[in-house]
């Protein structure tokens, strides 16, 4: 969905509509239309499309992780997004959706991230791997127990333009390429912006992770419900993503978690605008500052080399008098 389509999107929201109930009455709705659907590529909607308390939820997500992983997941088990910390100098962790393969002993954080931090996304994503990695390991657990931590982010974003593939997995090699034996910590990102650029057909040819960011991409765009259909048909766990969708897009609750997080994300591009511009502004100022300075140093030096030159004045002594830096003062004797 394009970001004008979002816009217009959130301006009908702005206007309730207010259905009749049976008796009359009318109730207020967030949604815009009766069959609008939420954006899954929003954070709060993306959790919930997988952590609904539904059994299709739990058959999507499960489906999810198998495309990710590339191996068959069954016994999958959500747990708390927040991780305790050691200390109250430990920087909190908070994730989207942790969760663990029970018979395959993976742990997981799958998050949704819609914009590219340059100062903080890299690290982020390492720091977010090797807590939960620690979370999970107890201390009686036999070193040769500690399960795979994956930090699994599906990009709103290109991440690495270099190479056109869209899946990019991560784990501790050397540097000449040799995977470490254990390596237990992983990073897979998901690019969207990289599998809307491709065909939509046939949808064969489409890899199952890349049928995935398709139906993320599309599911809230009316104009590709029978693309979705297809796709569906192609993938059950898709199928059951759609049916999650359906159902928690009749919740007026998660409208509004849709609207706020779209509020805050606006509000916060607009502090960074604003704060951008001031550091322009302050950052010219400076330069104009430092012009002068420049230039008044400038003529101090030269005055310094006249009274050297004219009035056999020594060096030390005409940098002082001039308030000249003896420096710049000794490199002007040798020109």
């Amino acid at each position: 969905m394009t970001e004008e389509h979002t816009k217009n999107q959130m301006q009908q929201m702005q206007t309730i509509n207010q259905p009749q109930t049976k008796s009359g009455a009318q109730t207020s709705t967030l949604r815009p239309s009766p069959d609008a659907l939420l954006n899954p590529r929003l954070d709060p909607i993306f959790k919930s499309l997988f952590t609904n308390n539904s059994d299709e939820a739990r058959m999507a997500l499960t489906s999810f992780l198998s495309a990710i992983l590339g191996d068959t997941v069954c016994d999958v088990e959500i747990g708390q997004n927040e991780l305790p910390v050691e200390s109250e100098r430990d920087k909190q962790a908070i994730f989207d959706i942790t969760c663990r393969i029970k018979d395959k002993d993976k742990v997981l954080n799958i998050e949704m991230q819609g914009r590219y931090n340059v100062d903080s996304f890299d690290n982020r994503s390492e720091y977010h791997v090797a807590h939960l990695l620690n979370h999970f390991v107890t201390k009686s657990m036999p070193w040769d127990k500690v399960p795979e931590a994956y930090m699994i982010s599906v990009l709103n974003f290109v991440y690495e333009d270099s190479i056109d593939d869209s899946f990019l997995a991560y784990s501790m090699r050397l540097e000449s390429g040799l995977l470490l034996k254990s390596s237990r910590m992983k990073i897979i990102y998901l690019e969207l912006p990289k599998i809307r650029k491709l065909p939509d057909y046939p949808i064969s040819k489409l890899t199952y992770s890349q049928r995935w960011g398709k139906f993320l991409i599309y599911a809230d765009d009316k104009t590709k419900r029978e693309y979705l259909k297809l796709l569906a048909e192609e993938e059950a766990g898709i199928m059951y993503a759609q049916t999650v969708l359906n159902t928690i897009s009749q919740s007026d609750a998660e409208w509004r978690r849709e609207r706020d997080y779209i509020d805050i994300a606006n509000t916060e591009a607009t502090i960074r605008y604003e704060a951008e511009q001031k550091g322009y502004a302050a950052g010219e100022k400076r330069g104009i500052q430092q012009g002068l300075l420049r230039g008044e140093q400038k003529k101090a030096v030269e005055d310094a080399l006249m009274l050297i030159r004219d009035y056999n004045a020594t060096p030390e002594v005409a940098a002082q008098k001039m308030n000249a830096p003896l420096d710049l003062v000794l490199e002007g004797l040798k020109k």
